[in-house]
């Protein structure tokens, strides 16, 4: 059967000032080791509630971080596509295409069906393979990268922009390297 009892930091600091309030009123309480001392367990319970302050405020900046790390790459997909899209329109050569095609799929997670390993055992048991996701926050700014990078050389197909013909860089390397670490 499972436990039913509250555990974690701030039920042992709950438990601390309950403890310190049943010796204060225990007349009789002299302890030979002075770390046990009123006094001083009043001191530990008081650093205690400080340091849970402490992390409590940490937990909620990393919160932040995080929501701030997703909003800003909740386009990235979308945008990657568009991109995609945008090349196949301008008729690059097909080994750029492909490239493209290929950093497209890396953002989006997927992997074509010829590509995913068959399961070659006899017994049934499912085959170790390597992960070739790449959806981490990092990953996907990293492609993101290469792959404006890999468009910026082109010349604006409209003649009446100056500016390239590849859509902006999108701003989710400059924001990830902005958030702080969790």
């Amino acid at each position: 059967m499972a436990s039913q009892s509250e555990v974690g930091h701030a039920r042992n600091v709950a438990n601390l000032q309950k403890l310190i309030q049943q010796i204060t009123a225990y007349t009789l309480y002299n302890p030979p080791v002075p770390a046990l001392q009123i006094a001083n367990l009043q001191t530990l319970h008081t650093s205690s509630v400080a340091k849970l302050d402490e992390l409590e405020d940490s937990r909620i900046a990393n919160k932040a971080a995080i929501y701030n790390r997703q909003v800003a790459f909740e386009n990235l997909k979308p945008l990657s596509t568009r991109i995609f899209n945008f090349l196949e329109i301008i008729d690059l050569p097909a080994g750029m295409l492909e490239q493209a095609r290929s950093l497209n799929r890396i953002i989006q997670g997927y992997t074509p069906k010829s590509q995913q390993p068959e399961n070659p055992d006899p017994d049934g048991e499912p085959k170790d393979t390597v992960s070739t996701s790449r959806q981490s926050y990092t990953q996907q700014a990293e492609t993101s990268e290469t792959s404006s990078a890999s468009c910026r050389p082109f010349p604006p197909t409209h003649p009446m922009k100056t500016t390239s013909s590849c859509p902006p860089s999108p701003p989710t390397t400059r924001l990830w390297l902005a958030l702080p670490s969790p």
